[in-house]
């Protein structure tokens, strides 16, 4: 039988012997309290957020891409996929207020409540808004014929009287014939007719070119000589809101070669009208 021997431990009275330190098995205390520490720091914020998951679109129920939605009071916010879901996360829980922006669509604010470790789900409709525009004024004047690009080439050369539509327009004429009695030496006679009045329109310089008899000047629509069924005169076919320029020649001499034949009857004058819209085939000047 093996006797126990007791250790014997001398005194140490200059008190220089060293303590032995403490072992234990497996990881230190203070490491596995940090790991713990840090679980349960993990565990409470994850328990105090939530996550907020949805939808914008329109009263259509058409998704809404690029809506911009944010948290009010907080820095969350992100925008709407191309299929107008979304999602935030890390919100605050209990009550909050969500903002959906979108160019075209009136803002709108709704109420969510978010709760720990949990999803909301919403589904937010956009109402489309009515821009109201500037009011835009066009003005443009109505077509007129080809032709017309003779006609300032003609008045560039001095030869004729030549009125536009804006010095038309100033005249305030009620008649074709006011028109034309705005030119030198142009005479205009009222003259009975069997449907009203009718004019005789001839110059000064043409009395007596036919040997006393009436010498008429030869009217031209839109490059067509234009004869006056029965006594009717021009102004029955003609009036001046329709009228976009006028040419008058007083006589042979000024009348445009295209214009100054016998058989128009052209020798006394012509006067040349051009139309703002031509009814009828045209021809080249």
């Amino acid at each position: 039988m093996h006797m126990l021997r007791q250790r014997k431990y001398l005194p140490d009275p200059l008190g220089v012997a060293k303590a032995r330190p403490v072992r234990f098995a497996g990881p230190p205390v203070f490491a596995a309290c940090a790991i713990a520490f840090a679980l349960l720091a993990a565990s409470g914020a994850a328990q105090v957020s939530g996550t907020l998951k949805g939808t914008i679109v329109s009263s259509e129920k058409k998704p809404l891409p690029q809506a911009r939605i944010s948290v009010v009071g907080t820095a969350l916010a992100t925008v709407a996929d191309t299929d107008g879901t979304f999602r935030i996360v890390a919100l605050p829980t209990g009550s909050q207020s969500v903002e959906v922006k979108l160019i075209g669509y009136a803002t709108t604010l709704i109420p969510v409540q978010i709760e720990a470790g949990r999803d909301a789900n919403v589904e937010v409709a956009l109402t489309a808004l009515a821009v109201e525009l500037k009011t835009v004024k066009v003005t443009a004047d109505p077509p007129v014929l080809p032709e017309l690009r003779r006609f300032a080439e003609r008045r560039a050369r001095g030869s004729g009287t030549f009125f536009n539509r804006a010095e038309i327009d100033r005249m305030e004429a009620r008649l074709f014939t006011d028109i034309l009695r705005r030119v030198p030496g142009m005479q205009i006679e009222t003259l009975d007719g069997a449907y009203g009045p009718t004019y005789s329109v001839q110059t000064s310089r043409n009395l007596g070119t036919n040997g006393g008899r009436s010498c008429q000047m030869q009217f031209f629509v839109n490059g067509i000589p234009f004869t006056s069924a029965g006594q009717l005169a021009i102004n029955h076919y003609v009036t001046p809101g329709e009228v976009a320029a006028v040419e008058v020649y007083n006589g042979a001499s000024q009348i445009p070669p295209e214009y100054n034949s016998s058989s128009n009857n052209a020798r006394c004058g012509v006067v040349l009208i051009w139309t703002r819209i031509s009814t009828s085939s045209s021809r080249s000047n």
